[in-house]
């Protein structure tokens, strides 16, 4: 399944973010990929409200996981300062992340598809605020999703 979605403002990417929450599940993992400013960020800040976090979310691009406890509970990965690793994989497998039993979403994360049914978000910078996100993955359901 492959599908892509314009957002003309951030507004609408919330919008997304929040129909994507609706139908995850324990076990879904989401790799999100952009240039620098892209969104992916907030993005996922905005999903990770919808699933119930009040707290404040943060990029965890020092700390590289931060970890959540929502309507599931959520790992939120920067996997930025993991690519110069000499095995990322190695280095992404040593963070120890339970992605069977949570939703994890890996900010820079094409490299990390541990489960081989991975939902790839790339989001793409358009004029102004707008963005197109590109939803790419084996599970019939993102291709179902209602925005």
């Amino acid at each position: 399944m492959r599908r892509s979605l314009d957002c003309a403002s951030e507004v609408e990417t919330a919008h997304i973010a929040r129909a994507l929450a609706a139908n995850l599940r324990a076990g879904d993992l989401l790799l999100l990929e952009g240039p620098l400013g892209a969104g992916k960020t907030f993005f996922t800040q905005a999903l990770i409200k919808s699933l119930g976090v009040s707290e404040q979310v943060t990029s965890p691009t020092f700390v590289i996981v931060k970890s959540y406890q929502g309507a599931l509970p959520i790992h939120h990965i920067d996997a930025y300062r993991l690519l110069d690793a000499p095995d990322p994989r190695q280095a992404f497998d040593e963070l120890d992340i339970d992605v069977e039993g949570s939703v994890t979403i890996v900010e820079w994360g094409k490299n990390f598809d541990l489960t081989g049914s991975a939902l790839h978000i790339e989001i793409e910078i358009g004029p102004g605020q707008s963005r197109t996100l590109t939803l790419e993955g084996p599970d019939a359901r993102w291709g179902d999703l209602q925005v």
